[in-house]
């Protein structure tokens, strides 16, 4: 039950979140804006489908899965120096702590590359897990670098 209730406010912050952020950013600010949207979207569906709230699918968990991977592979290259505005949520810790966000960064990267691996063999044990571990990591660097909703 923690488990699912974990994985929908993960979802639903992300998603709403994402959308409120975006009106009015441009360039890389934007793209960046739009791939965590994206990885939002991605997880949501998996996350329901993990805990009964959707029908499980598990062609659907793999095209989840591997578009959460490669919208994480994007946002990896796409906070460059000086790239922090207003219509982000971007904390300026990113930029004064590039090595740690980095860090992050590649942990999740990981993450998500497990996650899209498991995901053909359709072991809903492991893709918790999984799960629960990407979750972790979005949570993390979220209170680190990202500023709280207003």
């Amino acid at each position: 039950m923690l488990f699912k209730l974990a994985a929908i406010t993960l979802a639903v912050a992300l998603v709403a979140g994402a959308a409120l952020a975006h009106k009015g950013a441009t360039g890389v600010i934007a793209e960046r804006m739009t791939a965590m949207k994206n990885m939002g979207r991605e997880l949501k569906a998996i996350g329901d489908m993990l805990v009964g709230n959707a029908p499980f699918d598990a062609a659907a968990v793999v095209q989840h899965a591997d578009a959460l991977h490669e919208n994480c592979h994007r946002t990896t290259i796409l906070f460059p120096p000086g790239s922090i505005d207003h219509h982000s949520r971007a904390l300026p810790t990113i930029w004064e702590k590039p090595e740690a966000f980095q860090e992050a960064m590649q942990k999740l990267h990981n993450a998500t590359e497990t996650f899209a691996a498991a995901a053909p063999l359709n072991d809903r044990t492991a893709l918790a897990a999984s799960f629960e571990q990407i979750r972790k990591i979005c949570n993390g660097c979220h209170q680190t670098f990202r500023s709280p909703d207003n």
